[in-house]
């Protein structure tokens, strides 16, 4: 499969957006901050700290795919392989774990190891409830709406010609300059998961003593 973006921009490969002209805006924004979320550590080397919140009551099938790959370590190494200032950021294909920096602005090269291509192997389902407001991170699919894998974009802006087209999954809580600052080839050294929501807490073991 191949995603295509229709924005007077180059074509992004497999998991790039697809941008309909008629896509409408949604009316509301997004949830407000809530300690019952789970959030995570995002590292860019060379770059610094990114703090998300996701978001599993508006996107519950794809937090919990997201989850299930940090908690495999799946985005430690993966590049930045598109970015386009004042619209989006996308990483999440491990294809370019093999790759320089140098190597992921090569077109050339782009094309022979098929980045933008690549994912975990697992979709999920669209679940496209919440706008896509600056510093809210969307998941990349094709054509089809159950094609969301691993790849994911950072809002650089409000992008709202996205709404009901891609599911917003989560915000940045903390390191909107650090999104900024992202280039394309640009590392992620690691992907943590650094607060459970109640949700994913495990069951405290009892101590009780039964007879």
């Amino acid at each position: 499969m191949r995603y295509a973006l229709n924005l007077h921009v180059a074509s992004f490969g497999l998991a790039t957006l697809l941008l309909a002209a008629s896509a409408g805006t949604l009316q509301a924004a997004p949830p407000a901050r809530s300690t019952a979320n789970p959030q995570l550590t995002m590292v860019i080397a060379k770059r610094g700290t990114i703090q998300i919140e996701l978001f599993p009551t508006a996107a519950p099938k794809t937090v919990a795919h997201i989850l299930a790959l940090v908690k495999r370590h799946f985005y430690n190494g993966i590049r930045f392989h598109r970015v386009v200032p004042g619209f989006v950021a996308q990483g999440g294909d491990p294809g370019t774990r093999k790759l320089t920096r140098q190597q992921v602005n090569d077109p050339a090269v782009v094309a022979s190891h098929n980045i933008g291509d690549g994912g975990s192997g697992t979709t999920v389902p669209l679940e496209a409830t919440m706008p896509h407001t600056r510093g809210t991170l969307g998941l990349a699919r094709s054509n089809d709406p159950t094609s969301g894998d691993s790849q994911f974009f950072f809002n650089l802006v409000d992008n709202h010609r996205l709404d009901s087209q891609y599911c917003v999954f989560g915000k940045i809580l903390k390191g909107l300059k650090v999104m900024d600052s992202i280039k394309q080839g640009d590392r992620i050294v690691s992907l943590t998961l650094t607060k459970q929501s109640k949700a994913t807490k495990p069951a405290r073991k009892s101590t009780a003593h039964h007879k």
